[in-house]
């Protein structure tokens, strides 16, 4: 008895990355392929296309390309990820065909850790022979471990929409206002706080003063927008509320240890699809 598998599974893999944080908050965050995110530890809350999940330690979230997310984490926590672009029968969208939740618990956390462990290594060593059949087989395999646990009922329910904690509509004002002025009064307004009262919660909640966080949702817009556009480091610098170009520069590279114009240039360089294979 024979057989032969006639599909063909075109994989290109664009990033394998680990990310370790003590919070992360993204919003409106878009990319143009697939993130696929294994929470190692912690928990998050993210949203898509108007409903809430929770991923847990054990969870992968996937993000589809080309939509918004948002991602709010007020607790330490590790992703394994990887961007990934897959096509079934040269056209049609494997996550399409296999229709997969945003959130999907892993049946087998230790034997997905292992296999992305093996991914990653191959990843950061660019000269080692079949690296691109290596690594396209590794990132099949982890995809099928998450198709696999979605047959078992891995797949997370979402929730029904509710406030995540009580300073979450003051989160998304700021990601709403980046470019406008925006003060400690006005956000406690939010509230129905005073407003050094707000301050003094707001700061143990998440480690960061309100005026902070603005700063810092400021810079993470800036970056993705320096990072996905080409508008001028001027406009970007306005879109995002600082009071002009000399001021951003300073702040951004205090932030991320590059200027802005450096930083583009970064990404710029690394934005071609590293691996891009066949497998029939």
């Amino acid at each position: 008895m024979s057989f032969t598998i006639s599909d063909q599974l075109n994989i290109t893999l664009f990033d394998v990355k680990k990310i370790r944080y003590k919070s992360r908050i993204v919003f409106d965050y878009v990319q143009s392929c697939y993130t696929v995110a294994y929470i190692k530890e912690g928990e998050v809350i993210t949203t898509f296309e108007g409903k809430e999940f929770v991923a847990k330690k054990g969870d992968v979230m996937i993000h589809r390309p080309n939509k918004p997310f948002n991602v709010i984490s007020k607790t330490e926590g590790i992703h394994y990820l990887f961007n990934i672009d897959l096509k079934v029968m040269e056209e049609m969208d494997f996550f399409s065909v296999y229709s997969l939740g945003k959130v999907v618990t892993i049946r087998n956390p230790e034997l997905y850790e292992k296999t992305f462990d093996e991914l990653h290594s191959i990843w950061l060593q660019e000269a080692v022979d079949l690296r691109t059949v290596q690594s396209s087989f590794l990132a099949f395999s982890m995809l099928h471990e998450i198709v696999e646990s979605t047959k078992l009922g891995g797949e997370s329910d979402p929730k029904e929409p509710y406030i995540t904690d009580r300073f979450n509509n003051v989160l998304h004002y700021i990601g709403n206002h980046l470019g406008e002025v925006i003060t400690r009064e006005d956000l406690a307004q939010i509230c129905h706080l005073n407003p050094v009262y707000f301050s003094r919660v707001f700061k143990e909640i998440y480690g960061l003063t309100p005026m902070k966080m603005v700063r810092k949702l400021r810079l993470i817009h800036a970056k993705h927008l320096l990072e996905t556009t080409d508008q001028s480091i001027e406009v970007i610098a306005q879109a995002c509320g600082f009071c002009d170009t000399s001021h951003f520069t300073k702040v951004f590279r205090s932030a991320f240890k590059s200027s802005p114009s450096n930083h583009r240039k970064s990404i710029k360089s690394t934005k071609r699809p590293f691996i891009s294979t066949l497998l029939v």
